[in-house]
Formats: C-alpha cells, sequence, structure tokens
C-alpha cells in the first residue's frame, strides 16, 4: 500500500512540476510585475466597458476576474496585465471570447 501510494505522489509531481500553473485556464506572457497595471486601474477600465467587477486576483500572469460582462453574463476573464485587454473569456468552463 504504501508502494502505491509513494509511486502515485511521485507520478503527480511528475505531472503538475512545482511552480506551474495549474489553477486557470490561461496563461500570459512573462512581464515585469512593476509594469503591471493596477487592480483599481483594470476594475475602472473595465466598468467603464459594462461590466461588474465582483473579485479580481493573479494567475498565471494574468489578471483574472470574477465578474458580471456588458451582456448580463456572470463570466471570469483573463486580463493582459499591462495592457488590460482580454485574452479569454468563460462563462463556466464554455469559453465565450479568446484573442489571437
Amino acid at each position: 500500500m504504501q508502494k502505491t501510494l509513494a509511486i502515485a505522489t511521485l507520478a503527480g509531481l511528475l505531472t503538475f512540476p512545482i511552480g506551474a500553473n495549474a489553477t486557470g485556464l490561461h496563461s500570459c506572457e512573462a512581464t515585469k510585475r512593476s509594469d503591471w497595471m493596477s487592480q483599481a486601474d483594470l476594475t475602472t477600465k473595465l466598468e467603464a466597458e459594462g461590466w461588474s467587477v465582483r473579485r479580481m486576483k493573479e494567475d498565471g500572469g494574468c489578471w483574472e476576474v470574477y465578474g458580471t460582462n456588458a451582456e448580463g453574463q456572470r463570466v471570469e476573464g483573463y486580463f493582459h496585465p499591462i495592457t488590460g485587454a482580454a485574452e479569454i473569456i468563460a462563462q463556466r468552463g464554455r469559453i465565450l471570447f479568446r484573442a489571437d
């Protein structure tokens, strides 16, 4: 039993290396944190576009935003940390928008 548990643990570590971002839908390009748009500035930008922001956090080098978009849909969005441009907008795992 202990051997099986040890093998499963090792397999998990090899599958998800320490420091890997396995929590989000998207990862943004690597940028200097000091160049990032502030949460307040991104909130202001999104509210001007008709969004209502409920929560925001860093994820995968992006700003991950939970809120309601201009169409009234509850969504999760990933935004470029410097420009604030939408990279992915999703609703319950379904991609509504993906920048190319």
